[in-house]
């Protein structure tokens, strides 16, 4: 098969390719709406032209110049369509507080001292005026009964103050200014007890409004029938997708174990409903009209089970793709099963662009290609005559193509990899199909007390036991092999590789063999590169509210200065993304002292953490450099720059607002002598190299 043959069999490849690189490129340099729109035109002016012209339209040698049309009308929507819904996000912003006034999207979450949710701002009234405006923002309540009562659906005023999202700027740590924005969110309000009030309880109809109904009432059922603690909480997110309150233990033991992807409904969730459910109507294909009734009976199927999860993003993108699957087979072009995944995923990045850039979206269709390619390559490999063995088998074959698809993302997401995935994948997706099922009949015999009480003992059994082969996978030697990294750069080479494997594998050709050996040089070539660098002495001021946190980096060495209140979790969030993304092999941690002197090459860093009438003397002894300023030390800020004026100074995140507000004034904001980590993120800087 050569490539030009695959998009022969599969035609929607040339529409979905084009509109993956627009939606792509658009996100990193943005292109001008009118440059867009003369592309689209003009594409469409070509297609339209061979579509008219007979002569151009049989032409072979002109077929290349169709194609490129078609890929301008793709290229060109794509971003469009990323413009139009980012432009739908932005909202009136002023350093003011200001009144919103909309609806709750989802189930506010707990969160320390306050509840959290998204809210549909609908209005702004700003200088006594309301706007009538579409936009969301996450809004983060004062903790208290009236918060924890809350409903999807509930209309509300409230005062506070938008801010736009942003991040801390801690280099490599987790992007959750772009996270939010894939959800369509680009900014956040703290709002106390005070200043809100709910002025209407639900919404007229809504299938979002239905579905967090449904599913709540189904949370009940199993609670009624005697599923509690962690069975509830597993059981709840492996059937529902409802993981409120879990235990973080849990869930670090599942994601060790490599059977976390379970507790996330989503694809293999949809996957497993549809199979079982298309075995069990196979018999409908007999028929006249049988196919048709059965591809209606899946899709109500698939849908129904949306709607009990929630209309959760992820169910909901797997009920699509599978829906498109099913259309396929009932107007028999199942011909390709590639074909029917182009389909849905141009539907839906056209509907929604910034799914391109969501991690569930990313592993649910690489894990469906990667399943889809391998599994019948790999089951082919052995034959298998005994029923139960072959199935096992195929559930192996399974689990590795699905592994082969999505590790580079895991390690490039997640920096670890089970060592027993197939293990726990023997247990887990096997469980997840007879669980998911007995769970529905639960739900239907949960007005006939002693039926609904016996299923609900059975499924609480099956959950506890399931739980313990897990947790024991999880403790067993070597189960997770942690601190793994992939750059941008690597990842994107990584998959490079895969596809010229497959490209090598379907169409065996030469070219095909070149690309995977120039791919398999490129991706050695920033290695290489490293061998070559200078090593460098660096500084780092982490931006972890509350907290100091001071990176001194020489070469491959870091040492790591904190204060005595950091938590192992902060360190893990913030200062071990750094450490393996710059390759740093060894690392050692000190405790701050109040007054900390280092000294790198020739540079001298001052850390100062109070007030001392000796500190005048002792800087002008070492004539620091770099003055980092943490909690206590602001008030020698006066001192030090009158004395030092050529200095760097830095204040970290741990020093109060009060304390702020107390010694800074707003000429400092323009001192170019000072940076503020918090206003300004994470400070980093080259002190020298290495000899």
């Amino acid at each position: 098969m050569t490539f030009r043959e695959l998009l022969r069999q599969n035609p929607f490849l040339r529409f979905l390719l084009p509109l993956i690189c627009g939606v792509a490129l658009y996100d990193i340099i943005g292109i001008p709406q009118v440059l867009n729109w003369i592309l689209v035109l003009f594409g469409f002016s070509g297609v339209l032209l061979f579509t008219l012209i007979t002569k151009l339209r049989k032409s072979y040698p002109l077929r290349s110049l169709f194609g490129f049309f078609v890929f301008a009308v793709c290229f060109g929507f794509g971003n469009i369509r990323y413009n139009d819904i980012q432009s739908q996000m932005y909202l009136p912003i002023s350093k003011s507080k200001i009144i919103l006034k909309g609806r709750v999207l989802d189930t506010p979450t707990e969160k320390g001292r306050c509840f959290s949710f998204v809210f549909d701002v609908q209005n702004i009234k700003a200088s006594d005026q309301w706007q009538k405006v579409s936009g969301k923002t996450m809004i983060y309540l004062q903790k208290d009964t009236k918060a924890k009562e809350l409903a999807i659906g509930d209309l509300l005023v409230l005062k506070t103050e938008l801010q736009r999202v942003k991040n801390a700027g801690n280099p490599y740590e987790f992007d959750y200014a772009s996270y939010l924005k894939t959800q369509h969110i680009l900014y956040s309000a703290y709002t106390d007890s005070l200043s809100w009030k709910q002025i209407e309880k639900g919404a007229d109809f809504s299938i979002k409004v239905l579905a967090s109904k449904w599913r709540d009432q189904l949370l009940s059922i199993y609670r009624e029938n005697g599923i509690q603690n962690e069975s509830f909480d597993i059981l709840a997110a492996l059937t529902l997708g409802y993981k409120t309150g879990m235990d973080p233990e849990i869930k670090k033991a599942w994601a060790d174990a490599g059977a976390m992807h379970v507790l996330a409904v989503s694809g293999l969730h949809v996957g497993i409903i549809y199979m079982i459910m298309n075995y069990l109507i196979r018999f409908l294909a007999c028929f006249k009209y049988g196919r048709h009734l059965q591809g209606i009976l899946l899709l109500l199927t698939l849908w129904i089970y949306a709607l009990l999860t929630g209309m959760s993003p992820s169910v909901m993108r797997s009920a699509t793709m599978f829906s498109f699957i099913v259309i396929g087979k009932v107007l028999k072009r199942e011909g390709s099963i590639y074909n029917s995944l182009a389909v849905s995923a141009f539907f839906l990045l056209l509907i929604d662009p910034f799914l391109l850039f969501t991690v569930g979206f990313q592993f649910s269709y690489l894990a469906v290609v990667s399943i889809v390619f391998f599994q019948p390559q790999f089951e082919r490999l052995i034959y298998v005559g005994n029923l139960i063995l072959k199935l096992l088998w195929q559930l192996t074959t399974v689990s590795l193509a699905a592994q082969i698809g999505t590790f580079p993302l895991a390690i490039y997401y997640f920096h670890q990899f089970p060592s027993y995935f197939l293990l726990s994948g023997y247990i887990v997706i096997t469980m997840a199909g007879i669980l998911i099922y007995l769970s529905a009949l639960l739900l239907l015999l949960s007005p006939v007390k002693i039926l609904s009480e016996s299923l609900g003992w059975l499924l609480r059994n099956l959950v506890e036991g399931m739980n313990f082969l897990i947790v024991k996978i999880q403790a067993l030697p070597g189960a997770v092999i942690r601190e793994l990294s992939l750059s941008q750069y690597q990842l994107l080479f990584t998959y490079f590789l895969l596809f010229s494997l497959i490209a090598l594998l379907s169409f065996k050709r030469k070219k095909a063999v070149y690309a995977f050996i120039i791919i398999l040089i490129g991706i050695q070539l920033p290695n290489t590169i490293r061998i070559f660098q200078v090593p460098k002495r660096e500084m780092l001021v982490f931006n972890s509210r509350g907290h100091s946190v001071i990176g001194l980096i020489e070469g491959k060495r870091g040492l790591f200065l904190v204060d005595g209140k950091m938590s192992s979790v902060i360190s893990e969030r913030i200062i071990q993304p750094f450490v393996l993304k710059e390759n740093i092999n060894q690392t050692s941690f000190d405790t701050l002292r109040p007054i900390d002197i280092k000294l790198m090459g020739k540079d001298v860093v001052a850390i100062i953490g109070k007030w001392d009438h000796d500190l005048e003397k002792i800087l002008k002894l070492i004539q620091p450099d770099y003055v980092v300023l943490r909690l206590g030390g602001l008030q020698s800020k006066k001192m030090i720059t009158k004395e030092f004026p050529n200095c760097k100074m830095i204040l970290d995140a741990s020093i109060y607002s009060g304390d702020r507000k107390k010694y800074l004034s707003k000429e400092n904001e323009e001192d170019s002598n000072l940076f503020d980590v918090q206003n300004n993120g994470a400070y980093f800087c080259v002190l020298s190299t290495v000899n």
